[in-house]
């Protein structure tokens, strides 16, 4: 008996005793972003060929009993699949593939070797779907240009076509729901962690989807209006672009490039672009790769955003609380300065501190604080602050008060990044378009109308009862129920006329995106 044959026997006998011990992970993969190179090959790795689980030491007889409840369209599935789990991957992403080829054969190996694609020779309706799909994958900023898509018009389908499938299959997957890049690896300060396919399920969800089964592969796509609106952008200004006239329709070809959205359209301006500000016609290979960047950066959102939420976009400059699915507030917020940015993250807000305590950081206490004053911590004792010791440690607090750093207000979400929203006494820095003056944090521009609104219509907190608790020292207010909070960076997005606005690339973020996904724009 050949090596390959006794390991796909061996396979099989182990995938018997296995289902009919229970449910088993298809997934056989470590997670995308943490695992080092596939070695050695997948089967010899899973089933040791001399003394597999589940049979017996050289208990041959039931090897050959399971290789004789196979098929013969098993038998062939069998012992196609070592071999092309073992072919060499080539190309950037070659420990990924290998990573992702494992995972699918420890996906056949638990399904017994059973197809997901073909009947025979013929292929099944779910191909059909899911091959439209892979084929405009562009649509969706993917790139499967190097995976082969077996033709499905044909009937004259392999093993080896069938493995062809389920690999671009499971790339498409991967790659939709946030498996391309890493976005720990762009910056400390980016705390999304996207959730990447288990690509076992996600094979089998997509084969029992039938004659949805382009629908099935297009739900790994995030699901938000703001991904879906920029998806429709790109095909808009693709066909634009096709049809040679790119720079005749103002809503496609001119994005209004800004440093926040008051550097947008007003309301007389939309949709006709009549009076338009601040245009400016930028190349459109740039645009494309910028769209598909920011699309990519959807991907690392939560798919449950809440339909009642924050969301604060950082290169835009402006805090948006979201109720009940529409926009209920809006107002301007200061942002972290380029060399001290402020993080990207989701969280959830608990409560609210009126007359809060300034903790000074102490980057901000060694750096800047003391060189000022020489030093003398006494100095700063003598402009107010409380200074003291713990464990031989100086701390520094600002009290409450019309002077303090945080104003009177700050919104609380407790997170690994110690940053919060807060109101300030520098509220001539609001007047700026281009409002990256902070040390992380975020300042807002109308902090009590914000609590008001963030503690809900029929709450019994007024903006005017809230200032009400001005004063010498900390109160709490605890929402209801935590309210989701997110700290986005998207720096191109369709606004509610339908225009695409794009903004500054204030942290370098998106060209470190553009980079990881090969964009040339």
């Amino acid at each position: 008996m050949g090596l390959v044959n006794r390991i796909v026997r061996h396979s099989f006998a182990v995938a018997i005793a296995v289902m009919t011990a229970g449910p088993v992970a298809a997934e056989g993969a470590a997670p995308p972003f943490r695992a080092g190179p596939f070695s050695p090959p997948p089967l010899v790795a899973m089933f040791d060929a001399k003394n597999p689980p589940g049979a017996a030491a050289n208990d041959s007889s039931s090897i050959d009993l399971a290789w004789e409840l196979l098929d013969e369209d098993q038998r062939f599935l069998a012992s196609s699949l070592d071999g092309w789990a073992r072919a060499p991957a080539e190309g950037a992403n070659a420990g990924e593939r290998r990573r992702q080829r494992a995972a699918i054969a420890a996906t056949y190996v638990a399904r017994g070797f059973k197809s997901f694609w073909r009947d025979g020779a013929a292929w099944r309706e779910a191909a059909q779907g899911a091959a439209r799909r892979l084929r405009e994958a562009g649509e969706d900023g993917l790139d499967l240009r190097g995976y082969a898509i077996p033709a499905v018009e044909n009937d004259s389908a392999s093993a080896l076509d069938e493995l062809a499938f389920s690999e671009a299959v499971a790339a498409y997957a991967a790659q939709a729901s946030g498996g391309r890049i890493d976005p720990a690896r762009l910056s400390r300060l980016i705390g999304a962690r996207p959730a990447p396919a288990n690509l076992g399920q996600a094979l089998g969800t997509v084969s029992d989807a039938g004659d949805r089964a382009g629908e099935a592969m297009q739900d790994f796509n995030p699901p938000h209006h703001g991904y879906r609106a920029l998806r429709s952008k790109l095909a808009e200004l693709r066909a634009q672009r096709a049809l040679e006239t790119v720079g005749t329709n103002p809503r496609v070809a001119q994005a209004t490039v800004g440093t926040s959205r008051d550097d947008g359209p007003s309301p007389a301006d939309a949709p006709q672009g009549k009076k338009a500000r601040a245009r400016s016609r930028a190349p459109v290979s740039r645009i494309e790769a910028e769209m598909i960047a920011n699309m990519e950066r959807w991907r690392w959102m939560p798919r449950d955003m809440g339909d009642s939420r924050i969301e604060v976009n950082i290169p835009d400059f402006e805090l948006a609380l979201v109720r009940d699915g529409a926009v209920a507030h809006r107002t301007r917020v200061i942002v972290g300065k380029p060399e001290t940015p402020t993080p990207v993250f989701s969280d959830a807000m608990e409560h609210i501190i009126v007359n809060p305590y300034w903790n000074v950081p102490p980057s901000i206490l060694n750096n800047e604080m003391l060189p000022r004053h020489g030093g003398d911590a006494s100095a700063l004792a003598q402009r107010g602050f409380k200074v003291s010791y713990r464990k031989g440690r100086l701390v520094v607090r600002q009290p409450p008060g019309a002077g303090n750093a945080l104003g009177r207000i700050k919104f609380m979400f407790p997170n690994d990044f110690a940053v919060y929203l807060h109101d300030t006494p520098s509220r001539g820095l609001f007047a700026a378009s281009r409002r990256a003056f902070s040390h992380g944090c975020m300042r807002v521009q109308e902090p009590f109308a914000l609590a008001e609104a963030v503690l809900g219509p029929g709450g019994g907190w007024s903006e005017e009862r809230v200032r009400k608790l001005i004063g010498g020292s900390e109160r709490y207010i605890n929402l209801a129920k935590p309210l989701p909070i997110h700290i986005e960076y998207f720096t191109a997005y369709v606004d509610e006329y339908g225009r695409l606005q794009l903004r500054d690339d204030l942290y370098g973020y998106s060209a470190r995106v553009r980079a990881a996904l090969g964009l040339n724009g």
